[in-house]
């Protein structure tokens, strides 16, 4: 196996300016970088990724905060954040890091990835604006966080949610059950913001009892829509701030035989692939995944470039129209 001896002495040059040729530091002309490139190349020779990083102080490694796996929108957004850090020539880290607070300031702290994309409620702003630095940088996913050397990568949750009020509000709906996620995470309350400005503008009817609280998983939404329905007191639409609760809720109406979207129409949010494959077909409001693992990745690697944008960047979503809830003959 070749070595940077071999490739010095092919290029008639020192060790130490192969080195820096290699890793783009001190002052070599483009001449004589061109002639050691080629060298390498013939000895089809690979510089060491641990001594690199070494010398340069980078890992070549980004890392991925999230927290859980169980998710199934978290996979296209690693998937978005792999294809873009692969094309940058570096690998990715993921991290679970559920109430696991010395995983995180091991990883941040001893600068183990060179920056990282954090999506986790459980790694709090303090943390964050502590560690976030020129040669750290971090971005945050569905969490607005200003600070130094911190970006955020958005989506439009709030006019998300008021647009599928303000659908069901046009198809003749009037009484509406709103199961939301958690109270004290940025989604929860910018879709929840979104849903109580359109049932207000439309003088939509959201009883005491309609307005529920989940945990975005399905057994939350089930356990909410079997309560109201041995009540007695049905609404005319569930809508729902995630796919998995939305779910939850149709296999409730299943079970008490009551017809969706005849009896009551339900609406979801976020796409996930099983919404095409349950019966009926959900009706939900797409969010981005793959696109906001894309943006995150572009932006942190802007701003480990030194290109740092501090401005928060904003997705729209795409409403979609399946069977749970579709447009009324008018």
């Amino acid at each position: 196996m070749s070595n940077i001896k071999d490739v010095a002495k092919l290029a008639n040059v020192s060790i130490s300016t192969v080195s820096y040729a290699l890793n783009n530091t001190g002052n070599v002309s483009d001449e004589t970088k061109k002639k050691i490139l080629d060298a390498a190349k013939k000895l089809d020779y690979r510089p060491s990724g641990i001594a690199r990083s070494l010398k340069t102080k980078k890992t070549e490694i980004i890392g991925i905060f999230l927290n859980n796996f169980n998710g199934p929108i978290y996979g296209e957004i690693i998937r978005g954040v792999r294809d873009i850090a692969k094309s940058n020539g570096y690998e990715v880290v993921v991290a679970e890091c559920m109430a696991s607070k010395n995983t995180v300031t091991r990883l941040f702290g001893q600068k183990i990835v060179d920056g990282a994309i954090v999506l986790s409620a459980d790694i709090s702003d303090k943390i964050i604006k502590e560690y976030a630095s020129k040669s750290f940088p971090i971005v945050t996913l569905d969490r607005e966080l200003k600070g130094d050397f911190i970006s955020s990568v958005l989506i439009d949750n709030k006019n998300a949610a008021y647009n599928a009020i303000k659908f069901i509000a046009e198809q003749g709906y009037k009484d509406i059950l709103l199961i939301n996620g958690p109270k004290g995470t940025y989604d929860s309350e910018k879709r929840y913001e979104g849903y109580q400005e359109g049932i207000k503008q439309y003088n939509l009817n959201l009883k005491d009892d309609w307005d529920c609280i989940g945990n975005f998983e399905e057994e939350s939404g089930y356990r909410i829509l079997k309560r109201v329905i041995e009540s007695g007191n049905l609404p005319e639409v569930v809508c729902a701030a995630n796919d998995e609760m939305a779910i939850g809720a149709i296999k409730a109406l299943k079970e008490h035989n009551i017809k969706i979207p005849e009896d009551v129409a339900v609406i979801g949010f976020d796409d996930i692939p099983l919404c095409e494959y349950i019966t009926p077909k959900l009706t939900t409001i797409r969010r981005p995944a793959y696109d906001l693992g894309v943006l995150a990745t572009h932006t942190l690697f802007n701003n480990l470039k030194g290109n740092y944008d501090g401005r928060s960047k904003m997705l729209s979503t795409e409403f979609i129209i399946r069977e749970t809830l579709v447009e009324r003959e008018k």
